[in-house]
């Protein structure tokens, strides 16, 4: 079957979902499905977290592949996939290599096209320790009672953007992005909230990645998400340790300049903020001693340049305003959701072609990298 967006994108969370199964079941794919009963999609149906496993069974060397950790996000992500498997993908799989794909992460926000789980969740903020005190992020309270209108208009706007200004003269810039976005625990109701204890999507993760990987000494991992502004080229966010071996490798795999801080800063638009509680971390410490995990958070550019803060924060403002000011029914709810879904997953065929093209090729040279791995670890246990 040849590839175009029209075959690979879906319009909605079901297509892209029945998309994935067919297409993974009539590779000869090993698939498992697991419902989330805490939440319905739009029309009452059932959520799912799907998975299917590429590959023999018994691979010392793994590729993990996830999509839609940030709900809305995963439309560019599960066309990924679904071109790679298509593609037959699974016929060039390096020798003692397998792919694990796991489509909707967050099926509840891919089905509403928004960014967080049914609790409003940040889901790559959650995988933490909640047994512990979460991290602090003190600056966020300053902001909240801000970025939190009844309305979207003219004056709750005016009000966000002076209280920005003040914060700003406080505290400087990079300090209100970082705030923002880093992750807080204190507001339910807020940005970027990464609970209070693990997710639905967190334990099911964690269950699968007990059964499935516990034998696999090595790890590669794509996260796909999408936002920044671009066209769908790829932006790698490494989070391995500087100057570790995990991060060397991912060097070889897609290039040092890709992972350079400079060019990521200037493709992302600013600094990296912080991160709390990210999947990334979640993984290493899921798998550690026995394995060794590399990889990235892989972006694919797709929001249109925005030229001031109220736009920039316009989607984040959006998507609260929907869940506890408005409702999904609301008169601008059908308007707001379709703002959110422009900046995440938006219609432009450049974009799609761009998502397409620019993922096998990513997928291309992660596993060429992993072959050369599993090679590596073959020849250690030979001397």
């Amino acid at each position: 079957m040849r590839i175009t967006p029209e075959s690979c994108f879906s319009e909605t969370y079901l297509q892209a979902r029945r998309r994935f199964l067919a297409a993974a079941a009539e590779a000869g794919a090993r698939i498992a499905s697991y419902e989330n009963p805490l939440a319905r999609g739009p029309l009452g149906h059932e959520l799912h977290l799907d998975s299917a496993w590429f590959g023999p069974a018994d691979a010392s060397t793994v590729l993990l592949n996830t999509c839609g950790t940030h709900g809305a996000e995963g439309f560019g992500g599960s066309a990924a996939q679904i071109a790679w498997i298509r593609e037959g993908g699974a016929a060039s799989l390096p020798p003692g290599v397998a792919m694990l794909m796991l489509h909707a992460v967050n099926p509840f926000g891919f089905a509403w096209g928004l960014r967080c789980t049914e609790n409003n969740v940040d889901l790559n903020r959650n995988f933490l320790d909640h047994s512990q005190p979460h991290p602090e992020n003190p600056l966020y309270a300053e902001l909240h009672p801000s970025l939190c209108p009844k309305r979207i208009d003219e004056n709750a706007i005016h009000k966000m953007l002076m209280a920005g200004a003040r914060f700003i003269d406080r505290h400087g810039q990079w300090a209100l992005e970082d705030a923002l976005s880093r992750g807080q625990y204190t507001h339910a109701d807020g940005y970027h909230f990464g609970g209070t204890a693990p997710e639905w999507s967190n334990l099911v993760i964690r269950e699968i990645v007990a059964r499935e990987l516990a034998h696999a000494p090595r790890i590669g991992f794509i996260d796909w998400h999408s936002g920044p502004a671009g066209d769908g080229d790829l932006i790698h966010l490494c989070f391995s340790r500087p100057g570790s071996a995990a991060l060397n490798r991912a060097k070889r795999w897609w290039g040092p300049n890709s992972l350079d801080p400079k060019t990521i800063e200037r493709m992302w638009g600013s600094k990296r903020p912080t991160r709390r509680g990210i999947l990334f971390w979640g993984l290493e410490e899921m798998v550690a001693p026995h394995a060794s995990v590399t990889g990235a958070v892989i972006e694919f550019r797709s929001a249109r340049l925005k030229n001031d803060p109220a736009k920039a924060m316009r989607v984040s403002m959006l998507e609260r305003w929907l869940r506890f000011e408005g409702s999904f029914d609301a008169p601008e709810a059908e308007g707001y959701f379709e703002e959110i879904r422009d900046d995440y997953a938006p219609r432009r065929r450049s974009w799609q072609e761009n998502v397409l093209t620019n993922a096998l090729s990513c997928y291309e040279q992660t596993l060429r990298g992993l072959g050369e791995w599993t090679q590596e670890g073959l020849n250690k246990a030979a001397d």
